[in-house]
């Protein structure tokens, strides 16, 4: 479109230039017709000089033709409209902590009292207490997070459709992504369909390349597990026409998620005595997005955020020291011989998520974003509303358990030089880490700083440097404090349409 209005500017110019040449010429003829004589010699001159030289007024260029497959305004036609763009982002890395290379497990395991001992989703490829395909799971030395595979084109005057597909250094495939969007419905109205990342919160949507920081931040990782909240379903917003940018947005989806409304495995149900898994939709959100005017270079956005999954069901264990029989009495400074035994308990009921977000932008005016300045901070509470359903303790089933965790991050990222910027995250799980109806118990709380350096080549490729100091809490009583450092690489390859603000 620059281009093709610097062209018709030109043109114009060039035919002003022309029609003022034309006019000097004019003049010059209408002062010589008095004489007679004079002008018969003038109008001979003129053809000779025709018909011997060329044309001295300015030569109008034509319109440039536009490239093929484009208008002359640079939009797509038919004939490369639908053809989808195709984007691959590479993500490695070099890795090392001081605990043998256990500490992103550590990181993604940090104590809360809901979580409850390892257990085995629904999920058909989830055969583990991660799930399958996770993010950041890294061990000491050299590894390749993912190759990400991405797909978006235009289907019809209709629709727009998407699709992500993640491979991780084992080779194991994962849809992280694959919906359609609406193009044309009325009044602000949008709705999405598939599986997709959902709009909770503010960095839930995102996928790891766009992240700021090699890994994702504590509350995340602990509170939603290592994908977020990604799930099947339908997503509905409205963009009302209000003075103020304003989104308003709700969701239903399936419920299958690996911490916040987890379910267990048919055998498990069984013995816990946990009934069946309900029909979806059992998830559902709310979220409202408003971004006021702050200046020309200054952007902010609020958002608050609302998710409910009407079943989570959950296991937890203890154990029993029981005092051995023997045939004879022990003697002074002889160890008693005690049996461990295990007790499992099957709890179930309904989640609750709370979320509130800032993201504040700043353009310096630099080259390469020097000078521009990003804070962004979200806060999660997470309430589990929870009944006993069996145990070992027959008195203690039917009676409720209410866990509550929460946590926060807050980080920033500085231009401090053309194509090269800084930032520094605080993250906490567990200010409120606490059980509470008919046993209560409070706990401590996780955190971390982390700093990093980015150098961005281009737009196509980024190298990062990461170091963190860690002091997670494991289990009551129990912490690891260690550091940890990554080197990045994110490599992309093709076209892909810009990011979300």
């Amino acid at each position: 479109m620059v281009d093709q209005m610097k062209s018709q500017y030109e043109r114009r110019i060039q035919d002003l230039e022309s029609r003022l040449a034309k006019a000097e010429r004019d003049a010059s003829r209408a002062a010589t017709r008095s004489e007679a004589a004079a002008v018969r010699a003038e109008q001979a001159a003129a053809v000779a000089s025709t018909e011997s030289r060329p044309m001295t007024a300015p030569r109008v260029t034509p319109p440039a033709s536009p490239e093929p497959g484009k208008t002359g305004l640079g939009a797509l036609t038919s004939g490369t409209a639908f053809n989808p763009q195709i984007s691959v982002f590479l993500d490695g890395n070099y890795y090392h902590d001081g605990i043998d290379g256990e500490g992103a497990t550590v990181v993604g395991e940090a104590f809360q009292p809901s979580r409850g001992a390892p257990h085995s989703h629904d999920h058909d490829n989830h055969d583990d207490s991660h799930g399958g395909h996770v993010h950041g799971l890294t061990e000491n030395g050299f590894n390749f997070r993912e190759a990400e595979i991405a797909f978006s084109a235009t289907v019809d005057p209709y629709f727009d459709a998407s699709l992500f597909i993640a491979i991780d250094g084992d080779g194991t495939v994962e849809l992280e992504e694959g919906y359609f969007q609406t193009r044309s419905l009325p009044a602000g109205l949008r709705v999405k369909g598939g599986k997709f990342l959902s709009d909770f919160g503010y960095i839930n949507r995102q996928h790891p390349h766009q992240w700021d920081f090699v890994d994702q931040n504590l509350p995340y990782l602990n509170l939603l597990g290592p994908h977020g909240l990604q799930d099947t379903g339908l997503q509905l917003t409205w963009l009302p026409k209000l003075p103020v940018y304003t989104l308003l947005g709700v969701e239903g989806l399936q419920g299958n998620q690996e911490i916040f409304g987890a379910t267990l495995g048919d055998d498990d149900r069984a013995a816990l005595e946990l009934g069946d898994t309900n029909d979806g939709p059992r998830l559902w959100t709310a979220f409202a997005k408003v971004a006021p005017e702050i200046g020309v270079n200054h952007a902010l956005q609020l958002g608050l955020s609302y998710a409910n999954n009407n079943q989570h069901q959950a296991v937890h264990e203890h154990t029993h020291a029981h005092q051995g029989n023997h045939d004879e009495e022990h003697d002074e400074g002889h160890d008693d011989h005690h049996e461990i035994e295990i007790h499992r308990n099957g709890l179930a009921g309904d989640a609750q998520l709370w979320g509130v977000d800032l993201v504040y932008k700043y353009d310096g005016d630099g080259a390469y974003g020097h000078k521009n300045f990003k804070f962004q901070s979200e806060y999660l509470r997470s309430i589990k509303d929870m009944r006993i359903t069996s145990s070992a303790h027959p008195e203690v089933v039917g009676s409720r358990r209410t866990f509550t965790t929460d946590g926060l991050y807050a980080q920033a990222i500085y231009g401090f030089a053309p194509k090269w910027t800084t930032g520094l995250r605080y993250d906490v799980l567990g200010m409120t880490n606490e059980v509470s109806g008919g046993k209560d118990a409070s706990f401590g709380s996780s955190d971390r700083w982390t700093f990093d350096v980015t150098w961005n080549l281009t737009e196509f490729s980024r190298l990062r440097a990461q170091y963190a100091h860690n002091d997670i809490l494991q289990a009551p009583g129990e912490r690891e404090r260690f550091d940890a450092f990554y080197l990045q690489f994110l490599v992309s390859m093709g076209s892909h349409g810009a990011h979300a603000f």
